[in-house]
């Protein structure tokens, strides 16, 4: 067995220092195959803080039967952990290093920790970001991270087993290149768990630059956080541009004619001779032989104007939903007397941000 040490010469943001403290661990293990049964445990990459700079401890195992011996050299340094840092951890490497213990009667149950798996966090920002797949290597690609290790740690387990037979030095090169890149890039993607937090405390933000121009809206809202890469989330009502601290805004309302539906439809009556929908208590005997019953359907008033979409009603309780027929799934709001209302359109934005987002 062998341990190898390097000080990774990174200096944290204060924004990721929130996941990763002195009793905080990375990991990544390596291993021969997918069976925890019969498949074995090469190589384990640990990383913590100490003195302010990342610290990687890698364990590797020469050959199959030094196993036993990296797993009782991961508990020694893992006592005192509190967090575990890893990439899909939750599914494939605790659930590997446990069953490992469990083969060699090794006591596991100090492993009382929270788990931050990068992973399971961050699976909801793969249509965001336009990500081809979850792949650890490819969010290291969105953010520029590049790496010398060509390989995957499938492809390693035939050089894992050519080193073990024959001490081959490039593969042993190649071995722990990746481990460590795996390592240092779960470090430099603590990152990407920034996209999770835009919408924290987006109450509080502020709206400027607001523009009006033939019927487009334009503005800016500047945030909290700032995030390490452009992004955009559009449709056909808005086009929206995340980059660094700032959100950039274009809202494209329709132009046109929607339906108001009364709820409580039978207190209405329509007039034949007039087109219109008056409540009952205002029908008299000059009036009365002109109306006739409304239904769910048509019992509606129109209005034109200038709407957007509404993705949570409860914000906009006391405003009038409108929709293009009652079978409509969309509701939108006339905006069309608030096209300059500052405090009204930075609640419609953050609405259609946290929508997107969360």
């Amino acid at each position: 067995m062998r341990i190898i040490n390097e000080i990774y010469d990174k200096t944290v943001a204060n924004e990721e220092l929130i996941y990763l403290n002195k009793s905080t661990c990375l990991l990544d293990i390596e291993t021969t195959g997918f069976s925890r049964d019969v498949n074995h445990i090469y190589m384990i990459g640990l990383a913590r803080l100490e003195n302010d700079k990342v610290k990687i401890t890698l364990l590797f195992a020469d050959k199959r039967t030094e196993e036993k011996d990296i797993l009782y050299e991961f508990m020694n340094y893992s006592k005192d952990i509190k967090r575990f840092i890893t990439f899909n951890g939750i599914s494939f490497d605790f659930p590997f290093i446990k069953k490992r213990m469990l083969h060699y009667n090794m006591d596991y149950d100090y492993l009382q920790y929270e788990h931050l798996d990068i992973y399971k966090e961050c699976k909801k920002l793969k249509e965001l970001l336009c990500l081809s797949n979850l792949k650890q290597k490819t969010f290291e690609a969105f953010l520029g991270i590049e790496r010398e290790d060509i390989y995957s740690g499938g492809e390693l387990i035939s050089q894992y087993k050519s080193y073990e037979k024959c001490k081959d030095e490039e593969c042993l090169k190649n071995l722990i290149t990746h481990n460590l890149e795996d390592v240092k890039g779960m470090v430099d993607l603590l990152i990407i768990l920034r996209y999770l937090h835009i919408t924290d405390n987006l109450e509080n933000s502020s709206i400027e630059n607001i523009t009006n121009n033939e019927n487009e809206i334009t503005a800016t809202i500047k945030t909290d956080y700032e995030i390490p890469k452009r992004f955009v989330i559009k449709s056909t009502f808005y086009y929206i541009i995340f980059e660094n601290n700032l959100i950039k805004i274009i809202l494209k309302p329709f132009c046109g004619t929607l339906k108001y539906y009364l709820k409580d439809y039978k207190n209405y009556i329509y007039l034949l001779n007039e087109d219109i929908i008056i409540p009952k208590q205002l029908l008299n005997d000059n009036n009365k032989k002109n109306a006739v019953p409304v239904k769910k359907d048509n019992c509606y008033v129109e209005a034109d104007g200038l709407f957007l979409p509404v993705y949570d009603s409860t914000l906009f309780e006391e405003e009038k939903l409108y929709k293009e027929d009652l079978t409509s799934k969309e509701s939108f709001i006339n905006i069309s007397s608030k096209m300059c209302d500052a405090i009204y359109l930075h609640k419609y934005i953050i609405h259609i941000i946290k929508y997107r987002l969360n």
